[in-house]
């Protein structure tokens, strides 16, 4: 078995995304509207966190009338708030006659971005305002205020103007109304209209950055740099970026302010957007950056602490409703008893957003907080130290929990947190466990977790204390969204370093490592569970930020990188990450009984019949428990033998629930035996240790084989051998000879003869084996003789399918769907797109999926290639492409093939090779034609162009232009 190198297949998909891209916008430029849209879908499907093809195809789909072009504008308006995708959505709306809808969708526009340069956009806002019924429409222009009404009522932020504002600065909304009636437009959001993006950094002893203008992409804002006694600079930006998707979609203005300017100002320097913030980055000192020294070691003693009080810290700038919901599950995680003890310092770090300001008020005049209001935005580790001060003034020498607006705390949990700092003498500080916290992130250590909401946080809570009662590990840093900080430590350290990591990400990796250069450590707490919603402050600016810190930290303590790297390797949080995976697995035991499936994680078809087999269990009121190998530890990787996971939904549901085999399957069959199992299915053990197979029996419940393809006596597994083509199915010695020259694909070191005794001897054992198919089940009777398998096809044949047959004559296009690897057919495909090429043949293919070699078919000219497809769409795709027959080119017996079931619900009749359960299928049904294995391209090709169904039998088999031609037996495959 083969891994590949997923630095490698990043790089491949990148470079594949690059070349559709390339081509589409090629042929966009030729005006071929069709091609260019296939190419940005196939862009769309290899790179899905890329906005832009995903715009360019939704204009496309808006100027060919596509009724998906709506839905797809509406996403691309929502998600990104691009002017364009508005405009584009109005006029397909207003297209469609959906008047109240393209309304709503230009005074959005209008609202929230500068005009468009359009010559037609104002005849067209009149026409849209008058059946809106607005007497007009207003916007801004080049900064000024277009009005289109006349006699209007102007109100600047509710007051009402006696003329038109000459400066609209300072003013965060204007109600235009005429008659009574808002114009078309009404209110302008003017500080959505000003806002800006950006970055700024040292560079050589000065400043270079970029800033990015939503409202109006294509205008370089002016901005404004301002030195530590006031004197200011105008900066304009000069130089053009490229966007950098999908963290800024629009287009980025660079500029660069050299040492040789900065002479005669002194430092730090703040850098102002047109909107009165601070570009991020700001304020900075040029030279400190600069000339950063490493951060020394000194050494501190120490005595034991005494407990202290404990105070809560929260600095809030967006997002009024995450951070009542933060507030509100503090006051109930403190509980009654401590709720009046513990105080709670809120920081409002000069927030824009007037409800969140409105709101925090609120909780300030009721008592539940103090309050410390900014008048210009610090910035995370600013407003955190200004927090930590407040906190300290109203309770002198106490212990910190810091959070972010944007967790939710479980009841006990700060209690429980401050404990752990008190576990030794020497912690610093003490993280729980989050669905997002870097590497104390949980179920999937890597982060990218779904928040939950507070009752199933509380829920996790409740199984994490239980799972790790007094669980403290090592780590090398805290997390700063919920981050509890001892007295003494935070005297020894100091706050944070708001100089170096200006709006933040990395101040308290900074910190953290600076505590334990003065010999204080720092702790993940697996016993706590906090929600977190990430980057609800930041947004697109966090990776922006990421990327100008993360040196930052690295050049003051060298090392810290590979620091990290090492806790990644080691993983210390694994075995409470898999206690605590147990501990919901086992509370979700059903008092029905489980069946336990084995099977491979390599996707494809056996995942379509293992879903459907799980969802029938659940319907019978038992409960589905998927084994599969795990292949996430190095040792595992390098032997191709993974540790036993399992799962009883979504294989992300318990990623830490694994079995390290054959040493902890003892462990793996005590916990099975809790879920009172009925039988064990082996689907497919590929991957998973030999041991494995014994399950069944150590269970003491029935076996149950069902056959996906060979393995039971193929090593290769498909019957490929080293030829790249179907072996015949030879004797041992043969089958030795073939895995000499191929290698194995099973992961178990068996010989060819001793698997087959091996399987014999399963077969015999088992309750039940069954097969999809007619042809599987002669084929595993000819090499296990005195076995009965069942047949169950994975579908029903006999559903209707509306077939089109292919045109008598002229050009035409072949549609080739699923994973066309070596078995699927890839070289077959190849060469008839190189024939077809180089015989100047009226013949294209399109690959509805993807290929071992997606660069090597399209270089033919000959193959489109859509990329991987979702489970239901193949057959959509397949109608879209206007293909007019499908072609089946896999050169194994495949034992059932959904790939042809596709085919036929996109409307296709399907050519392919006499072999295997798909010739069976086609035989019996009559939707499509058989060739002989092994046939020359040139006659693959005559077919493909020429054949055509007998409309009148179907069931009949139409004699070929080569009919001349023998067709070989399975075991005597052509030359």
């Amino acid at each position: 078995m083969t891994t590949a190198d997923p630095d490698a297949v990043r790089q491949r998909r990148h470079a594949e995304a690059a070349d559709a891209w390339a081509r589409g916008r090629d042929a966009l430029d030729a005006g071929d509207l069709a091609t260019a849209l296939f190419w940005l879908e196939r862009v769309g499907r290899i790179a899905p966190q890329d906005p832009r093809p995903a715009f360019e195809r939704a204009l496309i789909l808006a100027a060919t009338q596509d009724p998906a072009a709506e839905p797809a504008l509406h996403a691309i308006a929502t998600a990104h708030d691009l002017a364009g995708a508005w405009l584009a959505l109005a006029r397909v709306r207003w297209r469609a006659r959906d008047q109240p809808g393209a309304a709503t969708a230009l005074a959005t526009l209008f609202q929230r971005h500068e005009l468009p340069d359009d010559p037609d956009l104002a005849a067209f806002a009149a026409a849209v305002a008058e059946a809106a019924g607005a007497p007009g429409w207003c916007a801004i222009a080049d900064g000024a205020l277009a009005l289109h009404a006349a006699t209007p009522t102007i109100r600047a932020d509710g007051v009402e103007c006696a003329a038109l504002p000459r400066k609209l600065a300072g003013i965060a909304t204007l109600q235009i109304e005429a008659a009574g009636i808002p114009l078309l437009g009404s209110p302008l959001d003017l500080a959505t209209l000003r806002r800006t993006g950006g970055i700024a950094h040292a560079e050589r002893g000065g400043i270079t950055g970029w800033v990015t203008h939503p409202a109006a992409p294509d205008r370089a804002p002016k901005l404004e740099l301002i030195d530590r006694h006031g004197t200011s600079r105008a900066i304009h930006p000069r130089r053009r970026l490229p966007p950098d998707a999908p963290a800024w979609f629009l287009p980025r203005h660079a500029f660069r302010i050299g040492a040789k300017a900065l002479q005669g100002l002194q430092p730090p320097f703040r850098i102002v957007k047109p909107d009165g913030t601070l570009l991020h980055g700001t304020p900075l000192d040029p030279a400190m950056l600069t000339d950063l020294a490493p951060f020394r070691a000194r050494s501190r003693p120490r005595t034991k602490p005494a407990t202290a009080g404990l105070c809560a810290v929260m600095p809030v700038y967006r997002n009024a409703a995450a951070t009542l919901a933060a507030l509100r599950s503090l006051y109930a995680a403190l509980g009654p008893k401590r709720v009046g003890t513990v105080p709670i310092v809120v920081v409002d770090d000069a927030s824009p957003e007037p409800d969140l300001v409105r709101m925090i008020d609120a909780e300030h005049q009721a008592g539940r907080i103090h309050l410390r209001r900014h008048r210009h935005n610090r910035g995370f580790p600013g407003a955190a130290n200004a927090g930590i001060s407040a906190a300290r003034r109203l309770l002198p020498g106490c212990d910190i929990l810091l959070l972010n607006a944007d967790i939710l705390i479980p009841p006990g949990a700060p209690e429980r947190l401050q404990a752990a700092l008190y576990a030794s003498d020497a912690t610093a500080s003490a993280t729980p466990l989050s669905n997002e916290a870097t590497i104390l992130s949980y179920p999937a250590p890597q982060g990218g977790n779904p928040p939950p909401d507070l009752a199933a946080t509380t829920r996790l809570d409740r199984l994490a204390r239980r799972a790790n009662p007094a669980g403290i590990v090592e780590i090398p840093t805290a997390i700063g969204f919920c981050m509890a900080i001892r007295h003494d430590a935070l005297d020894a350290t100091g706050r944070f370093d708001q100089r170096l990591f200006a709006q933040g990400y990395g101040e308290e990796n900074d910190w953290c490592r600076r505590a334990a250069a003065l010999g204080f450590r720092h702790v993940g707490v697996p016993g706590v569970y906090v929600a977190h919603h990430a980057n609800t402050s930041f947004g697109a600016a966090a990776s922006s930020l990421c990327a100008r810190n993360l040196p930052i930290l690295e050049r003051r303590h060298p090392g810290y990188h590979a620091l990290i790297a090492a806790h990644h390797a080691d993983d210390p949080l694994q075995p409470a990450r898999f206690r605590l995976d147990r501990a919901r697995f086992q509370s979700a035991t059903s008092s029905t009984g489980a069946v336990v499936l084995v099977s491979h994680d390599h996707g494809g078809g056996i995942a379509r019949v293992i879903a459907a087999r799980m969802a029938s269990l659940r319907a019978a009121g038992l409960r589905p428990i998927l084994i599969q190998p795990d292949f996430s530890d190095p040792a595992s990787r390098a032997s191709f033998i993974g540790t036993a996971r399992l799962t009883d939904d979504a294989p992300q549901d318990y990623p830490n629930l694994c079995y390290a085999m054959p040493d902890r399957f003892a462990a793996l069959v005590a916990l099975l035996r809790r879920e009172t199992v009925r039988h064990v299915e082996f689907h497919h053990t590929l991957g998973h240790h030999p041991i494995i197979r014994d399950l069944a029996t150590a269970l003491d419940v029935p076996a149950e084989h069902i056959i996906h393809d060979y393995a039971s006596f193929c090593k290769r597994v498909n019957l490929i051998g080293p030829a790249r083509r179907y072996c015949g199915e030879p004797d041992a010695a043969g089958c030795d000879a073939c895995i000499a020259a191929a290698g194995s694909e099973l992961t178990d070191p068996i010989s060819p003869a001793a698997l087959i005794t091996r399987s014999r001897a399963e077969f015999r054992a088992a309750r039940r084996i069954s097969v999809p198919s007619a042809d599987v089940q002669a084929r595993l009777q000819r090499h296990f003789p005195g076995i009965k398998p069942t047949i169950t096809p994975w579908e029903d044949d006999a559903a209707p399918f509306a077939l089109r047959a292919p045109p008598p004559a002229g050009a035409r296009l072949i549609a080739v769907v699923g994973g066309i690897g070596p078995a699927k057919g890839f070289d077959v495909l190849l060469d008839c797109a190189r024939d077809a090429a180089s015989n100047n043949l009226p013949l294209r293919f399109v690959l509805i999926g993807t290929s071992e070699d997606d660069a090597a078919l399209i270089a033919t000219g000959r193959v489109l290639i859509t990329g991987a497809y979702q489970e239901g769409e193949a057959a959509g795709l397949i109608a879209r492409s206007g293909a007019q027959l499908g072609f089946l080119p896999s050169i194994w017996p495949e034992t059932w093939c959904f790939a042809l079931s596709e085919a036929w619900r996109g409307g296709l009749y399907v050519v392919g090779f006499d072999l295997g359960a798909p010739a069976a299928r086609i035989k019996a049904t009559g939707r499509g034609f058989l060739l002989p294995l092994g046939l020359p391209t040139a006659r693959i090709n005559q077919t493909l162009l020429a054949w055509r169904p007998n409309l009148g039998n179907l069931n009949n088999r139409i004699q070929p232009l080569m009919s001349s031609a023998p067709a070989p037996t399975d075991a005597n495959p052509p030359p």
